[in-house]
C-alpha cells in the first residue's frame, strides 16, 4: 500500500507529476501543499458518475463532461484540483492535455459528503471563483440530496438557489434537468422540489457559510438602540 509522504517544501508541477498513484487516498495540491484525504466511498462515486452521465447526455456535441480529471487551478503557487465532474469544450478533449487549464473549464461539479464539506464549500469555492470558472455546482449528500448553484458575477460567485428533486438548470448556456432522486437514501415525506433562490432585494456575499449561502439584505438595517454597558 502506498501512503503519501509530505515534503518539507512547496511542490512544483514537475514534482507533482512524479507522485505515485494512491489507491486509498484522494490527493490534490493546494498552493504547493499536498492534500490527502480518504476516498469518499461508493455512495459519493455513484452520485458523481450518475450526475456526469446525466449532463453528458443532455449537453450538445461541442461540450463534454469529464470526471476525475486534474484541473490546473493556479500555476503559482501550484494548485491542482480533481473535481467530481467538469464541463469543457470538445476541442479540449480532442487535444487530450495532461490536465485541464481552469480557463477552459465551463462548469465544476463537486459532490459533498461527510469529510469534504468545508473544502468544497469554502476552499474550493474561493479557488474556483478566483480562477474565473463560470459556474460551480455543489451537490450535498449529507442529507436528502440538494444542489446549490453558483454563477460567477464580477469575480465572485452569485448564489442562484438550492434545489432538490429534478430541477431544470442552465449548464454552460444549455438547459438540463438534473435528477437528484435516487442519488442517496432520502425521506419519502420530503418535498419533491424546493427552489431556494435568494429573495428579491437581497444579494449573496462571500462564500457559503456552513454549506448554505448567506443572503445579505441590501437595504439598510436600522441601528440597534444603545443599551447599558455590560460589565
Amino acid at each position: 500500500m502506498s501512503v503519501p509522504s509530505f515534503p518539507d517544501h512547496l511542490l512544483g508541477l514537475d514534482e507533482w507529476v512524479r507522485l505515485p498513484e494512491y489507491d486509498r487516498f484522494h490527493v490534490e495540491l493546494c498552493e504547493g501543499v499536498l492534500v490527502a484525504s480518504p476516498r469518499p466511498g461508493s455512495a459519493h462515486d455513484h452520485a458523481a458518475l450518475a450526475l456526469a452521465l446525466q449532463l453528458d447526455d443532455q449537453l450538445p456535441g461541442n461540450l463534454c463532461v469529464l470526471g476525475g480529471v486534474e484541473v490546473l487551478v493556479m500555476s503559482e503557487p501550484l494548485t491542482v484540483r480533481v473535481p467530481d465532474a467538469i464541463v469543457v469544450d470538445r476541442a479540449l478533449v480532442d487535444a487530450d492535455p495532461d490536465r485541464a487549464p481552469s480557463s477552459e473549464v465551463r462548469l465544476v461539479l463537486e459532490v459533498t459528503v461527510d469529510g469534504t464539506a468545508r473544502t468544497d464549500r469554502v476552499t474550493k469555492f474561493s479557488e474556483y471563483a478566483e480562477a474565473g470558472i463560470p459556474q460551480y455546482w455543489i451537490v450535498d449528500l449529507t442529507g436528502p440530496p440538494v444542489i446549490a448553484v453558483f454563477t460567477l458575477d464580477s469575480g465572485w460567485y452569485r448564489y442562484d438557489g438550492e434545489h432538490s428533486g429534478a430541477p431544470t438548470l442552465t449548464a454552460a448556456g444549455n438547459e438540463v434537468t438534473v435528477d437528484l432522486r435516487g442519488l442517496a437514501e432520502q425521506d419519502a415525506s420530503a418535498p419533491e422540489d424546493q427552489g431556494a433562490a435568494a429573495p428579491a432585494g437581497h444579494s449573496v456575499k462571500g462564500p457559503p457559510d456552513n454549506g448554505r449561502a448567506v443572503a445579505a439584505d441590501t437595504a439598510t438595517a436600522p441601528e440597534a438602540p444603545e443599551g447599558p454597558d455590560p460589565r
